[in-house]
């Protein structure tokens, strides 16, 4: 074991976190395309209620990370050998000896340190799901009863068991619960992450690791005692099947605020961790609007976080309307869509006219060519439809399962 004075070696400091530098100044957009393609991989998995899924981090992810930023992980390992703890064998956490961990984690600092929030929460969120952390800790604490064999079990610890103080509840998706973790790693050791020796490196992977296998205890501990008591047997005798409209299972314990606020949560997480998507853009446009302006007034939207307020709201009324209004509630359909995007110009639903005012209040701030040409009836319901369309998937994106 070193001296306590050699624990202060700076190898990825000086060897390593230059590499991601120099890479994340000149290859920003190939690391934007392999976190979109990491989310998108495992969106059902990331957005589910529960967390059943290990959600697996494999070899084709690490190369793709590497490649994105054009980094050798040889040349990674090999500039880690200059820690201190490299030559301990038996060395806890083991992650400060992977290239991949000290990789990424050299991403959120130079995210951190550039105040780019949107892309710190997506380097943070590729950390805590990359292989040392979520899914080795998901693995350990459901090796022998795996709640993606026993979902319903899962389903039952999240509605009957857990209050609004656990993430996994409150956040009302595995990504959200994860993201509200990180936020508050990254906000109780900003200094460490500042500082940024190799014993600071060691400590915050600890504490995050810490944080997120306590976020899983916490679940699991709960899960086990509902499978060993089978107290869940009376919750599946509330299931109906809802044959008449071809739908799937409900849960009549679960109430349409519940399945609201699940849905808003899920969303507005996909909206802060994920880029506008060019092809969605594509199918809102038409010949008032194109897919380029869409796109430019989408991003200039979610980029000012200041706006996230009206953002909900806008969720809140357009999901709270749908389900009062609606007799099959599946939001995760072309219903869905179809009552959202469906003109309603002289409708009294005070519901309805504010989402309305919050479309117009953004474009009118977002957009020239709205600004410009609203007094044309036609071109004006052109833009609500765009934004309202480009809304709605993204519902349904983030809520698979609704």
């Amino acid at each position: 074991m070193p001296k306590r004075s050699n624990f202060g070696t700076e190898a990825t400091l000086d060897k390593i976190y230059p590499l991601v530098e120099s890479a994340l100044s000149t290859r920003l957009n190939q690391w934007r395309g392999m976190i979109s393609r990491f989310i998108e991989k495992r969106s059902s998995s990331l957005f589910d209620i529960a967390p059943c899924d290990r959600i697996y981090y494999t070899d084709n992810d690490r190369d793709d990370l590497f490649s994105a930023l054009n980094i050798s992980q040889n040349e990674v390992r090999n500039a880690l050998k200059g820690a201190y703890y490299y030559g301990i064998s038996a060395f806890n956490p083991s992650q400060a000896k992977d290239p991949t961990t000290i990789v990424v984690l050299c991403i959120v600092r130079y995210f951190f340190l550039k105040k780019k929030e949107k892309e710190l929460d997506l380097a943070m969120i590729y950390q805590s799901f990359s292989g040392k952390y979520y899914p080795s800790i998901h693995y350990g604490f459901f090796k022998t009863v795996a709640p993606s064999k026993y979902r319903h079990i899962m389903e039952y610890v999240i509605n009957h068991k857990l209050s609004n103080k656990f993430d996994i509840k409150s956040k009302g998706s595995v990504i959200g619960a994860v993201k509200s973790i990180n936020n508050t790693w990254i906000t109780a050791y900003k200094k460490q992450i500042t500082d940024f020796d190799d014993e600071d490196i060691v400590y915050v992977i600890q504490q995050l690791h810490n944080r997120i296998k306590s976020f899983m205890k916490n679940i699991a501990s709960l899960y086990y005692e509902a499978y060993e008591q089978k107290s869940y047997i009376s919750y599946d005798s509330d299931n109906i099947t809802d044959s008449e409209s071809g739908g799937g299972d409900y849960h009549l314990t679960t109430n349409d605020s519940f399945k609201m606020q699940q849905c808003i949560e899920n969303t507005m997480t996909r909206l802060t961790t994920s880029h506008v998507d060019y092809t969605l853009c594509k199918a809102c446009a038409d010949s008032n609007i194109k897919p380029d302006e869409i796109r430019g007034i989408m991003e200039s939207i979610f980029e000012d976080s200041n706006n996230m307020p009206k953002i909900r709201e806008y969720l809140e009324l357009v999901i709270s309307s749908f389900l009062v209004n609606e007799e099959i509630k599946t939001i995760n359909s072309t219903k869905f869509i179809k009552y959202v995007t469906k003109p309603k110009p002289n409708s009294k639903d005070p519901m309805i006219n504010r989402m309305k005012g919050i479309i117009e209040d953004l474009l009118d701030d977002y957009s020239v060519g709205f600004r410009k040409r609203k007094h044309r009836v036609a071109t004006k319901q052109s833009y609500l439809y765009a934004f309202n369309m480009y809304m709605a998937i993204n519902v349904i994106r983030a809520n698979p399962n609704a």
